[in-house]
């Protein structure tokens, strides 16, 4: 079996399920990474009808807001 030279072992794997960087720069990287990863269409949660990706991300933002509003009501 061959070995690929252009593999970088030390890549971050999204399914690691690994803790947030410490490092801002690379935190904000990892954060905009889960939210892309988010908003494609999957076989298990494919696009609305006629929806965007651009659409989806703007949506998927707009129910983390009412979740993260709702959630804090409901701690008051």
């Amino acid at each position: 079996m061959s070995v690929d030279p252009n593999i970088d072992y030390s890549s971050h794997d999204p399914e690691d399920k690994e803790e947030l960087s410490d490092d801002p720069r690379i935190r904000e990287a990892q954060e905009y990474e889960a939210k892309m990863r988010r908003a494609l269409a999957t076989k298990e949660d494919p696009l609305r009808d006629s929806e965007t990706t651009s659409e989806r991300l703007k949506r998927l933002a707009r129910e983390d807001q009412e979740k993260k509003a709702a959630g804090g009501s409901d701690q008051a």
